[in-house]
């Protein structure tokens, strides 16, 4: 029996040749928009920024003779049947993508526009369905529960440990979601990633301890890793859901010290998807022999690219609102604040992508240190 697949709109990316794609969103893949045609804008309704969906698009260009691929393209790996693999090339190609919805506009002719990110797709790649990521999904509530008329699907309801009534909304994550093991009212799907990202920092040495925090967008509110939580072993009670607007505390335990400093980020960056605060030690160190004037200045490619991102913070203490304003100032241009004699803070379209930023940069501060150690062995 033929299946007739019809696309309901297209991508579009700067990756236009199958070699600039990552394999996965999450090593390196740009942001991208989804073209969604006029006759298919009406399934996107309460839709709104902030929310994690799952792309799936037919992958027009793959083998869908192939039944057999060395994982990943490696061939120094036996093959297997591409049904255990995420090999593109498959009888039937169908590729899914995790994206962060950043921002939603009008297209031309009745579409509408959908900017996410990561999204390892080639330009021109045809979409066939969109789904919310199942951690959001909205049960429909059973006729006695006082959940207001279920018209918005970025809010929650919180009661019980949290003093709130039932049927009192807060802005942030989807209402009606099951129980949580990271406590009741945080997002499970969320907080997952939240913890695979700060332990992939502390992995790779920007975190040690209890210092630094994270956090990502979740609509009107954000969830930020908690006051003296180890970043590479994050668990239950060890994350806060809070209202940018506000401040509030909407579910959680007490937010980070540096909370403000995220939340300020959030108001001064619409675009801004999560923040990473980390304690480099390479920066840390290069910090204490330069000034900002030459903080990563170095005659390579790499330098240009990535000195345009960073901004630059004065010393204030941490913790403070001073802080927090400065850096969101700085923030405001840039996706990338060092703040002087305390630590960097990225933004990104994902905590991947902010975290990224963080890798390179401390990679960067590795090289001038050592061409300064260099200089100064020549010297004596």
């Amino acid at each position: 029996m033929d299946t007739i697949l019809r696309p309901i709109g297209v991508i579009v990316s700067p990756l236009t040749d199958l070699a600039q794609c990552p394999k996965q969103g999450d090593e390196g893949a740009p942001e991208a928009w989804v073209e969604i045609a006029a006759p298919y804008v009406p399934g996107l309704d309460t839709l709104t920024p902030g929310l994690s969906l799952t792309l799936l698009t037919w992958l027009h260009r793959a083998d869908r003779s192939v039944l057999s691929v060395h994982p990943r393209g490696d061939m120094k790996r036996p093959k297997r049947g591409v049904f255990n693999t995420r090999s593109p090339a498959r009888p039937n190609p169908v590729g899914l993508h995790e994206v962060r919805l950043l921002e939603l506009a009008p297209g031309a002719d009745g579409s509408m526009r959908l900017r996410v990110a990561p999204l390892e797709a080639l330009d021109g790649t045809p979409v066939i369905d969109i789904k919310t990521s199942y951690r959001q999904r909205q049960p429909e509530p059973a006729p006695d529960d006082a959940v207001g008329d279920g018209s918005d699907t970025n809010r929650m309801t919180i009661s019980g440990a949290f003093g709130n009534a039932k049927g009192t909304t807060q802005p942030g994550v989807i209402s009606g979601s099951a129980p949580s093991p990271w406590g009741e009212g945080i997002p499970e799907g969320h907080a997952d990633e939240l913890r695979r990202i700060c332990l992939r920092g502390w992995q790779r040495g920007l975190y040690s301890g209890f210092n630094g925090n994270a956090s990502l967008r979740l609509g009107a509110a954000c969830l930020m890793t908690c006051s003296g939580a180890a970043k590479g072993d994050l668990g239950p009670g060890d994350l806060a859901l809070v209202d940018i607007a506000t401040g509030t505390v909407l579910a959680g335990g007490k937010p980070s010290s540096e909370g403000a400093m995220h939340l300020a980020i959030y108001r001064a960056r619409p675009d801004a998807m999560a923040v990473v605060h980390t304690h480099p030690p390479r920066l840390l160190a290069l910090g204490t022999l330069v000034g900002p004037d030459d903080m990563l200045r170095l005659p390579i490619y790499e330098s240009e690219l990535l000195r345009v991102q960073l901004g630059f913070a004065p010393p204030h203490a941490p913790g403070t609102q001073e802080l927090a304003d400065a850096v969101a100032a700085a923030a405001a241009t840039r996706d990338a604040v060092w703040m002087e004699r305390h630590g960097l803070c990225c933004t990104g379209p994902s905590a991947a992508r902010a975290l990224a930023l963080a890798e390179e940069l401390e990679h960067l501060a590795g090289v001038q240190l050592a061409v300064l150690s260099a200089h100064a062995k020549v010297r004596d």
